[in-house]
């Protein structure tokens, strides 16, 4: 069985000062946090002065509507003493409301500015578009097959995902724990529609070629409607073996 990190928790969305944006928890309908470290906006000879005002700016899809709230910066804040780009440090924090029926959520961030500019946090004026692997994907298979004759030289890696219906493409990036050097690899899954409309990935009857007593270590890149989207199982990768 696949372990899946936070499944049923509350979700959390991260913003890093090194522009990751990071999914954590499961979508459920209620309170979400955000967390947003004002690095990304504010240059940090200016993390002192205190009129700065970031304000994030949430919109949830496909149902609807929005939420805008403000992040401010509190007075003193050693904000530079507890930078990490892990999103550990010092950061901003609020909360919104996730609406019944939401699957994506398009997110940006303002900054007002002592003399009245406005910067923009906003992936280039495209907006950050955020979904929730948990909901998306369901790992049916994940399994080193040990090949039928003893005197093959490989294993086979088996894969099988489901997924929600919006996903279009689905790539599994993998590598071999138990070897060391491995690059990294992608492989495409080939997708199938099943019941209730979710589709299904899998690997090649045959399997991926792996060596003997492999160990994989692998996460999922999917794409809806272009937009593309990472399930890392939250930073700790699957494995399979």
């Amino acid at each position: 069985m696949i372990q899946r990190q936070n499944q049923d928790r509350r979700p959390q969305i991260f913003f890093t000062s090194d522009f990751h944006e990071l999914v954590r928890g499961d979508f459920q309908p209620g309170p979400c946090v955000l967390r947003y470290d004002p690095l990304r906006l504010i240059p940090r000879d200016e993390l002192h002065d205190e009129n700065h005002h970031v304000q994030a700016h949430v919109r949830f899809h496909p149902v609807g509507g929005g939420w805008d709230g403000a992040m401010t910066v509190p007075a003193n804040a050693p904000v530079e003493q507890l930078a990490d780009p892990a999103g550990t440090g010092f950061m901003l924090e609020t909360a919104f409301t996730l609406p019944p029926g939401g699957v994506e959520l398009e997110v940006w961030f303002s900054c007002t500015h002592a003399d009245g500019s406005v910067h923009w946090d906003s992936a280039r004026g495209k907006n950050f578009w955020l979904r929730f692997g948990l909901e998306d994907l369901a790992i049916n298979r994940a399994k080193v097959v040990a090949a039928k004759k003893m005197t093959a030289a490989q294993d086979a890696l088996k894969l099988e995902i489901s997924s929600a219906p919006a996903v279009d493409r689905l790539v599994v990036r993998w590598r071999l724990t138990n070897l060391p050097g491995s690059v990294r690899t992608e492989s495409s899954l080939g997708g199938t529609v099943g019941e209730g409309l979710r589709k299904t990935w899998s690997t090649p009857p045959d399997g991926i070629p792996v060596p003997k007593g492999a160990t994989v270590a692998f996460d999922i890149v999917y794409f809806v409607a272009g937009r593309k989207y990472t399930d890392d199982n939250q930073g700790r990768w699957y494995i399979a073996g």
